[in-house]
């Protein structure tokens, strides 16, 4: 039992009691604050439990505690817990309890959310039951019939509330259905032009692959086709030129230089056409070994200072001593040996620099580790092979479209630096053939640096 104070306390023997046990709950629920039809539940559930009660003998009493419950406690002789009015009590209020103490069944019912009762209307409700002035069994009929003619006003409000819910709900749904019914007819129809577009994708795929590998025959046919008489008209040119042929007039031999100049860049160009060929087609097939990189950086030291512009110095790093690098080294001299010409041919004044850099690992163009080199201590995981000059520079413009085939920056000094446009192209398809790649850094007047990035071990 709670120690919170009693509002009221009744009662009940007999039938008046029954009656008055009503009226208190109506009054008592009016008090608190509860709204009619919370005031009826609480009213016909002690009336049920009450009138069962009063057959035996009972007690009613009421208290409001502090923590906003109302709890109504009634005690019989005999009040079974699979009663009616048990039944009924527990289908009307938040929580209804039954336990038998010294031989006597106690109901505990509690009506949450309540607000404190003062102390002038416990005094009245008290009052009330002091005078034990129930109404007669005619007019609480009257007022039961009342109180049901409210709550049936209440459930037809309701309804009417529900089913206005309800119309708004349907129209709602039908909305929604609509909508949905919509998106999915654009979603289909989104879905069809992916596919659609899929499938134009793939079909330009495979045109591109058609016109790759036309292109690549072509250019294989065309080189092998102009190879040999480039290289008659250089054999006939040579021999025109020899001191042991007849003897030429100044301008005859003028002609036959400038013929055998052209000759060679044509030959140059057939040369650049046949190995880019190769290296699309996916025929080049690298040679494998263990290369000596402070010799070859030698090799190519000497063949480039024939290349520089009178003032201009090359400076070679080789890197560390003995270092070495697994890959081939034909493609790898002819990948520098490209980058190097490049150079020289856009320097006017300062250097051209060879640097070769050991690092940790070294990432290809299909995301390629460099692996175990060769056998021995000073084998690289990867390298770096830098190429920087002081020339002309490129533009961000320039950059983006340098590697792609017979592109050729527009410079002031085109007309005695001129190429294929084959070169760079060419270069990156070796690299990435060895499983590493080139990048390329430059700004207009500040000079360009071309960096070849190789794993040790080869590509996996």
């Amino acid at each position: 039992m709670s120690s919170a104070p009693q509002v009221a306390v009744l009662r009940l023997e007999e039938d008046a009691d029954v009656f008055a046990a009503r009226q208190l709950a109506r009054e008592l629920a009016q008090v608190v604050g509860l709204d009619r039809i919370g005031a009826t539940r609480l009213a016909t559930a002690i009336s049920e439990l009450a009138r069962e009660a009063a057959a035996a003998g009972g007690r009613l009493s009421f208290e409001v505690q502090g923590s906003g419950d109302l709890v109504a406690t009634l005690t019989a002789s005999h009040l079974p817990d699979d009663s009616p009015s048990m039944v009924s009590a527990r289908r009307l209020l938040d929580t209804v309890t039954h336990e038998v103490a010294d031989g006597l069944a106690v109901v505990r019912l509690e009506q949450r959310g309540v607000r404190p009762v003062t102390d002038a209307e416990r005094h009245r409700v008290q009052r009330i039951v002091a005078a034990h002035a129930p109404t007669s069994p005619l007019d609480e009929l009257q007022q039961q019939n009342a109180e049901l003619l409210t709550l049936l006003d209440a459930v037809r409000e309701k309804n009417a509330a529900l089913e206005t819910l309800n119309h708004e709900l349907e129209e709602t749904n039908r909305g929604v259905m609509a909508l949905y019914s919509e998106l999915s007819g654009e979603l289909e129809r989104t879905n069809q032009g992916v596919v659609a577009l899929y499938a134009e994708i793939d079909e330009k795929n495979l045109q591109l692959t058609a016109a790759s590998e036309a292109k690549s025959r072509f250019l294989r046919s065309i080189s092998h086709e102009l190879r040999t008489p480039v290289n008659s008209v250089l054999g006939l040119t040579g021999l025109l030129a020899d001191p042991g042929a007849a003897p030429l007039s100044p301008e005859q031999g003028e002609q036959v230089a400038f013929i055998r100049a052209s000759a060679t860049e044509l030959l140059s160009l057939v040369n650049e056409l046949m190995d880019l060929a190769k290296a699309e087609s996916g025929r080049l097939e690298p040679a494998w070994q263990d290369v000596d990189l402070a010799a070859l950086c030698g090799e190519l030291a000497g063949t480039t200072r024939a290349l520089l512009r009178e003032g201009v110095r090359l400076e070679v790093d080789p890197g560390p001593p003995g270092l070495v690098l697994r890959t081939d080294p034909d493609l790898v001299r002819h990948v520098l040996r490209n980058l190097l010409s490049n150079a020289a041919k856009f320097t006017t004044a300062g250097t051209v620099t060879l640097e070769v850099t050991q690092v940790d690992g070294v990432h290809g163009v299909d995301g390629v580790d460099g692996v175990d080199g060769a056998d021995g201590a000073d084998a690289a995981e990867g390298v770096e092979v830098r190429v920087r000059d002081t020339g002309i520079g490129m533009t961000e413009e320039e950059q983006a479209l340098v590697f792609e085939e017979f592109f050729q920056v527009r410079t002031p000094l085109h007309a005695t630096a001129r190429g294929t446009g084959l070169g760079l192209p060419f270069a990156r398809s070796v690299a990435q053939v060895l499983g590493g790649d080139i990048d390329v850094e430059s700004a207009p007047g500040e000079g360009s640096s071309f960096t070849l990035r190789l794993p040790a071990g080869g590509a996996a």
